[in-house]
């Protein structure tokens, strides 16, 4: 066999493999005998037929045998002869296979990048002391009460600011609707939050009033194509809401499952105490990585950062059009994305392969049992079984993706507890 092995860029590599004439004969001799014991051929007892019979009506199932076995049988001595890292499977081209001739093909290959890795013990981290003030218990306490204000119907006064409007909407942009009619539609009648003279031309309004009210749309509107034009919205207020909160008492404290007020704040102090030491944990983290990925810099297959690339700018797309934000605007920017992540997506290649080569020097890996760990984990958090959660992992293929990031968690554990750290 010959291979000749060409570099494309420093982490990856075209092979041209030949393999002679003689290899592809003993093949093809090979998986002709075993055809033979079971063709079926009519005229012949099963397994019975000539072996020339035979090769005239399988030539095509043949051929895809004698391939399937010797491409990757010559790739694999392709990469021993030329002591190359394989990252996941090749791309195989251009390939020539005829009876009586040798077997010729290309193979493009990812390779895992060769780097020296620098001192990953005691990396210096700063741990932030763990605080909670009184002003972040007040803002939690505000919030609770935000949460479970009740909506009072108004039955004896038009709208006023801070009040909502359960109404029925429509909007006309250049005598057109804008969207299909908007059916009980909760507003919040607030100068901040909708387009100015929106709210303006709302209070005042009596419950099943019907009205039109004129606006222009803000430059900055999210649809391009509506920005800037005068738009009129028809809008039925068909009820008025008052928000009351709740007061802050014993019986406030109660409705929350609480004994009383001091339990409730004694509670939330608890939960902000988590909730730093969470914040702080992830923070002494990223310190670390970062210095990981700071200290180690080297090329990595550029297939791999593309992939990268494109996870990124589709979670960015998604979290936008949660945002209101429309999917044919956003795949305009797909070069403006890719060209402002691009870093990031380098930098998070390189580390998965940090990561790695830490924990093969390490012999660190996830097993069996941190699987079912995380499977029980993952059960708590979702309210599924832990039987559902195992099946579903199983029937999406996901089991192994699942180890690789258990493993990555020991090794950022390992250097964790491997760090110089300083209280601030």
């Amino acid at each position: 066999m010959k291979a000749k092995i060409k570099p494309i860029e420093e982490c990856a590599f075209s092979f041209e493999i030949e393999v002679p004439k003689e290899n592809i004969e003993k093949a093809f001799d090979e998986v002709y005998d075993e055809i033979t014991k079971v063709a079926n051929i009519p005229g012949f007892r099963i397994g019975k037929a000539p072996k020339e019979t035979v090769k005239k009506h399988y030539t095509k199932n043949a051929r895809d045998e004698v391939l399937k076995r010797l491409i990757p049988q010559a790739y694999r001595s392709a990469l021993e002869e030329h002591k190359i890292s394989p990252l996941g499977l090749p791309e195989i081209s251009e390939v020539s296979l005829e009876e009586g001739k040798g077997l010729t093909f290309k193979a493009r290959v990812d390779a895992r990048p060769k780097f020296k890795l620098k001192n990953y013990k005691g990396i210096k981290i700063e741990k932030k002391k763990i605080v909670v003030s009184d002003e972040e218990a007040e803002k939690m306490l505000d919030s609770l009460r935000e949460r479970n204000a009740k909506y009072i119907a108004v039955e004896d006064r038009p709208v006023q600011m801070g009040n909502y409007i359960v109404s029925d909407m429509d909007c006309f942009v250049d005598g057109k609707a804008v969207h299909k009619k908007r059916e009980n539609l909760w507003i919040y009648v607030d100068s901040q939050s909708l387009p100015s003279g929106l709210s303006e031309n709302m209070v005042g309004m009596k419950k099943g009033e019907e009205k039109d009210i004129e606006i222009l749309l803000p430059e900055k509107y999210p649809d391009k194509n509506l920005a800037g034009k005068q738009a009129i919205y028809h809008i039925t207020a068909k009820e008025i809401k008052q928000r009351v909160l709740p007061n802050v008492d014993d019986e406030f404290a109660k409705d929350l499952g609480k004994e009383n007020m001091a339990e409730l704040k004694k509670e939330i102090r608890k939960e902000l105490d988590m909730r730093s030491k969470t914040n702080m944990e992830i923070d002494m983290e990223n310190q670390l990585l970062h210095k990981l990925m700071d200290d180690n810099t080297f090329v990595v297959p550029s297939s791999f950062v593309a992939r990268q690339l494109d996870f990124m700018v589709e979670d960015a797309k998604r979290r936008l059009q949660e945002k209101a934000f429309k999917r044919e605007e956003l795949d305009k920017k797909d070069g403006e994305f890719k060209e402002k992540f691009k870093n990031d997506a380098m930098r998070q290649v390189r580390l998965l392969f940090i990561l790695d080569e830490i924990a093969t020097i390490e012999k660190i890996d996830s097993n069996d049992e941190d699987v079912k760990q995380a499977y029980k984990s993952i059960s708590a958090q979702t309210g599924k079984t832990e039987d559902q959660v195992k099946d579903y992992y199983e029937k999406e293929d996901l089991v192994d993706s699942l180890r690789e990031k258990l493993k990555e968690g020991k090794v950022i554990q390992f250097l964790l507890n491997n760090a110089e750290i300083v209280e601030k």
